[in-house]
């Protein structure tokens, strides 16, 4: 399933957060947006799940205007992990879980065997099986990550976004969530922090800055030294791979390395 975004612009307090966003996504692929805090990043994850109404321009999922469609059909269709998802519910991590098939239940469709089969793969797959039972206050940030990540699965959307998905994870279920989104399959947008994680998984990346495109492509034609210098100013060393993905390098930097001196100088007198 397709989703294209076309001319997008939103603006909070009278000051413009997104200027003329556009960009196309095609079925199966699996779309990172990157950028400096304050670039637009979420913004535009909200505009593009429906949460926020643009100022101008119009989202598309396969070829239809999202605005026009119901929340049920959307939801069908596409599932949102935000940022800083919560709830203050009392439930269980099984039933935040479950909370994903609510989409596809209605009068005429009780819950079934099949509902309880799709939430034990989702609960599995983010490996929180052995935590099904738990409270949810009692979860820690991380394990909450999880759950919401198996609730977008047991959705079973066609479109995944992700506004920064391993938030509070270990480096460990940091890669393992991105294979797993990776595996599904599904057409994919995720705003990403880490530069590499964006350069292993991504098929194509877009660089935010300032509410704008700043360029688009394949990883190792958009993290380029002179891109990342001039957005996120710092200095780096890429290294191509074989595959054509890339690696990255942080240099650290002269500031840096006057404030190790002047600890290094005040620790020797």
């Amino acid at each position: 399933m397709s989703l294209q975004a076309k001319e997008l612009k939103w603006l909070a307090g009278g000051r413009m957060i997104l200027q003329n966003i556009s960009f196309a996504v095609q079925p199966g692929e699996f779309l990172g947006i990157v950028g400096p805090n304050g670039s637009g990043k979420s913004s535009l994850m909200a505009l593009l799940a429906g949460i926020r109404k643009a100022a101008d321009g119009i989202v598309l999922i396969d070829g239809k205007e999202l605005r026009r469609m119901g929340r049920r059909a959307v939801a069908q269709r596409l599932a949102f992990v935000e940022q800083q998802a919560e709830t203050m519910e009392r439930i269980r991590a099984r039933q935040a879980v479950e909370l994903g098939r609510t989409p596809h239940l209605g009068p005429l469709s009780a819950w079934s065997a099949d509902d309880e089969e799709i939430v034990d793969q989702a609960l599995e797959s983010v490996e929180m099986t052995h935590m099904q039972d738990r409270f949810w206050h009692t979860l820690s940030g991380g394990e909450r990550q999880r759950l919401h990540i198996a609730r977008a699965l047991a959705q079973q959307p066609s479109i995944l976004l992700l506004d920064e998905p391993t938030n509070h994870l270990d480096i460990h279920h940091q890669l393992a969530l991105l294979e797993l989104v990776k595996a599904q399959g599904l057409t994919v947008i995720v705003a990403l922090h880490d530069l590499n994680h964006a350069a292993m998984f991504c098929d194509r990346i877009i660089m935010m800055n300032h509410g704008k495109i700043i360029c688009a492509g394949a990883p190792r034609d958009v993290l380029t030294r002179g891109n990342i210098a001039s957005v996120f100013n710092v200095q780096v060393h890429v290294e191509a791979e074989s595959d054509g993905s890339c690696h990255i390098r942080y240099e650290r930097s002269f500031q840096d390395e006057r404030n190790r001196e002047k600890k290094w100088l005040s620790s020797a007198a």
